[in-house]
C-alpha cells in the first residue's frame, strides 16, 4: 500500500479524479491510469467463521497517527478514519496499513461526480425546496465539499421460517333486515361477506442478497439511508488509488450488530412469504421461528459528498450520492410559507363546501 504517490512530472501528490476516472495532479494536470481488474467479482466471507476469530478487543474504536508524506507534519486522524487530507498542505493521507480492524473493505465504488457537479446538484436541491426560507437560498454559505468513502456491510442469507397460523377464506351470506320507508316497514336483504378460519402450519423459505447496512454512524443515518439506490454492479476491487484525496472511514458498527439490522430488514419479506404460504383470503401469523443459514458478508465503500450550511446559528447537514447525484439534507422551514399554504388549503376547502351546499340547494 503506497502512502505517498508523487506526480511523475512535478512531484506533487496524485489524487483520484471523479471526472477523469484516474489519478490526477492538481498542479500540472498530469493524469495516471488506475489499474483495474476487469474480471473482479465481489465475493462474500463466511459470517460465523469470522465472528469465531474475534475477541472482545477486535472491534474497538481506533485513532491513527501518521506523518504526512508530502510536508512531514505529524497528524492524528479522526477516530475510525484511515485516509484523509493533510490539514497543513492538503495532500492526500493514506494510512490504511496502520488500521487494526479485523475486517477491511474488499470493494469500493469510485466517485463518479466531482466537486463542481456536487455543487450544482446542491444548488438544484436548494432551489427546489419551496418551503425553505428565501433567505437561505440567498444567504446560505457552505464550506468546501468533503468527499467521504462510507463503509457499508452487505449481507447474504438463506432463511427457513417454521410457522403456525390461521387461513381465512371468504364466503357470502344473505342477511334479511327491515328498514322504514315513508313511514312503513319494508323487508330488505343484502349480501354480506364473512370469513371462515382454518388452522395452518408450514415452512417458508427466503433468499436474501446484498442487504445494505451503513457501517459508520458519524453522518446522520436518516440522510444516509435515503441516498439509495446504490447500483452495486459498479463496485471495483479495493485499492488505495481510488481513495486518494478523499476520506475513508472504517466501520464503527460491529459485524454482528450490522447483521442484527439486516435481520430487521428481512422480517417484512419473511412474514410476507409466510402469508403467501398460508394462502386463502386473509392470514394470521401466530408463531414463527426463523433459522438463518449460509450467512456471508462483505465490507464495501460507497462515495458520498458531505457539506453543511449555517442559518440562524444552526447547522444543516446535507449529503450527495457521488454516483447518482441524489441529495438528502436537513433544512429550515419557512413559517410564512407554511402558514400561506395552510390558509390556501382552507380557502380551497371553503369554496368546495360552498359549491356543494349551493348545488344541493
Amino acid at each position: 500500500m503506497e502512502k505517498h504517490k508523487p506526480c511523475p512530472n512535478c512531484g506533487n501528490e496524485l489524487e483520484f479524479s471523479a471526472s477523469r476516472g484516474e489519478l490526477h495532479c492538481r498542479h500540472c494536470d498530469t493524469g495516471q491510469e488506475v489499474l483495474r481488474d476487469p474480471d473482479f467479482v465481489p465475493s462474500g466471507s463466511d459470517y460465523l467463521e469470522t465472528l469465531a476469530r474475534f475477541d472482545e478487543n477486535s472491534e474497538r474504536p481506533e485513532q491513527i497517527a501518521i506523518d504526512c508524506g508530502n510536508c512531514a507534519a505529524h497528524i492524528e486522524l479522526p477516530e475510525n478514519v484511515v485516509a484523509d487530507r493533510c490539514p497543513y498542505c492538503d495532500s492526500p493521507i493514506i494510512a490504511t496499513e496502520l488500521c487494526t480492524r479485523p475486517v477491511r473493505p474488499t470493494a469500493v465504488m469510485p466517485f463518479a461526480i466531482d466537486r463542481e457537479e456536487a455543487t450544482e446538484h446542491y444548488r438544484k436541491w436548494l432551489h427546489s425546496r419551496w418551503f425553505m426560507p428565501n433567505r437561505v437560498k440567498r444567504e446560505a454559505r457552505t464550506r468546501q465539499f468533503k468527499g467521504i468513502y462510507l463503509p457499508h456491510w452487505t449481507y447474504d442469507s438463506d432463511t427457513t421460517a417454521v410457522y403456525t397460523g390461521m387461513r381465512g377464506e371468504y364466503y357470502w351470506v344473505t342477511v334479511n333486515y327491515t328498514e322504514t320507508v315513508n313511514g312503513r316497514s319494508v323487508q330488505r336483504s343484502r349480501r354480506e361477506r364473512r370469513t371462515r378460519w382454518y388452522p395452518a402450519a408450514g415452512t417458508a423459505f427466503n433468499l436474501f442478497r446484498d442487504l445494505l447496512v451503513p457501517a459508520n454512524r458519524t453522518l446522520p443515518p436518516e440522510l444516509v439511508d435515503k441516498l439509495t439506490p446504490w447500483f452495486l454492479d459498479g463496485l471495483e476491487q479495493y485499492q488505495s488509488d481510488f481513495i486518494r484525496g478523499h476520506q475513508e472511514q472504517s466501520y464503527d458498527l460491529p459485524l454482528a450488530a450490522g447483521f442484527g439490522q439486516a435481520k430487521e430488514m428481512m422480517e417484512p419479506e419473511i412474514r410476507e412469504e409466510i402469508r403467501r404460504d398460508i394462502g386463502g383470503d386473509e392470514q394470521q401469523i401466530l408463531t414463527q421461528s426463523v433459522r438463518y443459514k449460509n450467512i456471508s458478508y462483505k465490507l464495501i465503500l460507497l462515495p458520498v459528498w458531505e457539506n453543511h450550511f449555517e442559518f440562524q446559528h444552526k447547522i444543516y447537514t446535507f449529503l450527495i450520492n457521488a454516483r447518482t447525484g441524489e441529495v438528502q439534507g436537513k433544512r429550515p422551514w419557512s413559517a410564512v410559507k407554511l402558514t400561506f399554504f395552510i390558509l390556501s388549503l382552507a380557502a380551497v376547502a371553503a369554496v368546495f363546501i360552498y359549491l356543494i351546499i349551493n348545488h344541493s340547494g
